[in-house]
């Protein structure tokens, strides 16, 4: 078993947070502004899309490093983390959603529409931040 690659996740987490800057703005927009230019809504979706990303990869790369098994799906990687302690129940439930929405944005992009996305920018981005302290109290 190889060391956790702090610098990897520290990396991942630093595009996450550029990300969360970027959504930031946008949610800053009123909804109707949001709503009538694509290119919020599509700049949202990428955004979403590669911070959650870089979550599973984080979370990937402990599973593996730790040898905590071989996760089949994106939401199995936030199940893995919660039942070997390195991540609250609650948290891991949330992770999970926010898998199976990246999966969304990936593979049924006609089901996404830009008042979800809207409302996910305006309400839920504490999730990342909730991750990223979770992960920088692992690195210490």
């Amino acid at each position: 078993m190889e060391a956790i690659d702090k610098k990897k996740i520290l990396d991942k987490i630093q595009l996450i947070q550029k990300n969360l800057l970027k959504l930031k703005t946008l949610a800053q927009l009123p909804q109707e502004e949001f709503t009538s230019d694509f290119r919020y809504f599509d700049s949202a979706k990428y955004n979403l899309q590669t911070a959650i990303e870089a979550m599973i990869d984080i979370g990937n790369h402990i599973i593996s490093r730790k040898g905590l098994g071989i996760p089949k799906t994106y939401v199995d990687t936030f199940e893995i983390l919660y039942k070997n302690g390195i991540i609250e129940k609650k948290e891991a439930d949330t992770y999970k959603l926010m898998a199976k929405f990246r999966n969304r944005i990936v593979h049924f992009y006609d089901e996404v529409d830009d008042k979800e996305v809207y409302k996910i920018i305006k309400y839920n981005l504490k999730d990342f931040e909730s991750f990223i302290n979770q992960m920088n109290k692992l690195l210490i």
